[in-house]
């Protein structure tokens, strides 16, 4: 079991917990909401399959040009991407994990030091979406990240500063797959899978890592993670209690404790929309204990690499009730809309699976409608 972190709020929705709670059971609010999601002729970011030429893993001179990309990636990184928050005396670690031990390793280890320039292209493109440079800094540096990446796992010698390296890239790589989707086409509308199956693959490597780092005192992620309250749960992640409040999306079941709903006899299906259901549940508790948008961030970029793979199998077969699922992650991820690499991202994905819904599952889609701010309470 792996993952992640970061910060900030959104100010979606009201702070009245009748307002969180799922069981509401207003009518279904036909109104259409006019967000605009696209800007004409904006070029989009890649998503995290995109091929990259070879000609363009090549096209990488020692070159002044290329000098100052990677020092303007690299300023930005320092200056922005590793100082997300404010940290109260028990967490002061984690700034300098973020702030010093990372950029350090990173000038060891190009697996690191790649994804920390995609990661810094990707926070750049927010605020200029047609920078050709940027867009081919993203593409190129991500691509160079899993290559080097696939390369250290393969050399893997169990040295703590190589295990702190493969685990802080595979959480990068998760944080720069969710804030590739800011600006992803939506019409017609296809629920994220890339990033979902991205943390699927970045979660193997992390757990690979993540045990040889626990041998090693000075691993650096293992303070990392033994310093957030997030990582202490995760024994108890999936306990069928955290997904109380949203058992409803299963439906009921008969006398003998069977779902009465044929999809869940088959074991496999059922396991993993519970424990999806499960991990949104520990979010949902995290919103309702109000707990610090870093938490609530950490819990965002997890899910990717804690969600079942045939969870993710079963929203790519555009199943309603796996849809429906995913709209409740999406709708408490707003709660962290305010960092940049989540951003609206959130309330975009709510408004795209409600247009793919079936009408007869659109009553599920209430409550993460409303928690996106996308309806009126």
């Amino acid at each position: 079991m792996p993952c992640i972190y970061v910060v900030n709020e959104s100010p979606r929705t009201g702070s009245n917990e009748a307002s969180l709670s799922p069981h509401t059971t207003l009518p279904i609010d036909q109104l259409q909401p006019n967000f605009k999601v696209a800007v004409n002729q904006v070029p989009t970011p890649p998503t995290i399959n995109d091929p990259v030429a070879t000609d363009d893993l090549l096209d990488l001179p020692e070159t002044r040009q290329r000098r100052l990309l990677e020092l303007r990636l690299w300023h930005n990184y320092v200056t922005v991407i590793s100082v997300p928050f404010q940290p109260s005396s028990s967490t002061a670690i984690l700034p300098q994990i973020w702030n010093n031990h990372m950029p350090q390793i990173a000038m060891r280890h190009d697996n690191l030091l790649y994804i920390i320039y995609a990661l810094s292209a990707t926070s750049l493109l927010r605020n200029a979406p047609e920078d050709a440079e940027l867009l081919t800094a993203q593409r190129v540096y991500l691509s160079l990240a899993l290559r080097d990446q696939q390369k250290a796992l393969a050399q893997f010698h169990t040295q703590a500063e190589e295990a702190d390296a493969l685990c802080f890239t595979s959480i990068l790589m998760t944080m720069n797959a969710f804030g590739s989707l800011q600006e992803r086409v939506r019409h017609p509308y296809h629920p994220p899978t890339d990033m979902l199956r991205l943390g699927i693959g970045a979660c193997a490597v992390y757990e690979e890592a993540l045990k040889s780092a626990r041998k090693f005192p000075s691993s650096k992620i293992v303070t990392f993670i033994e310093n957030q309250p997030f990582f202490c749960s995760i024994p108890r992640m999936f306990d069928e209690e955290h997904r109380g409040p949203f058992v409803g999306i299963l439906g009921p079941k008969n006398a003998q404790g069977v779902y009465e709903d044929s999809e869940l006899w088959n074991t496999d299906v059922r396991q993993a929309y519970e424990y999806t259901l499960s991990y949104i549940g520990t979010m949902y508790t995290a919103v309702l204990n109000e707990e610090n948008l870093h938490q609530i961030c950490t819990r965002i970029a997890a899910f990717a690499l804690y969600v079942p793979k045939k969870f993710v199998d079963m929203v790519e077969e555009l199943r309603p009730r796996a849809l429906v699922v995913l709209a409740h992650f999406f709708a408490l991820a707003t709660k962290g809309s305010a960092h940049w690499w989540v951003g609206q991202t959130p309330m975009r994905e709510v408004q795209g699976l409600r247009r793919i819904v079936p009408l007869e599952w659109q009553r599920h889609m209430r409550w993460p409608l409303v928690m996106s701010g996308l309806e009126p309470v």
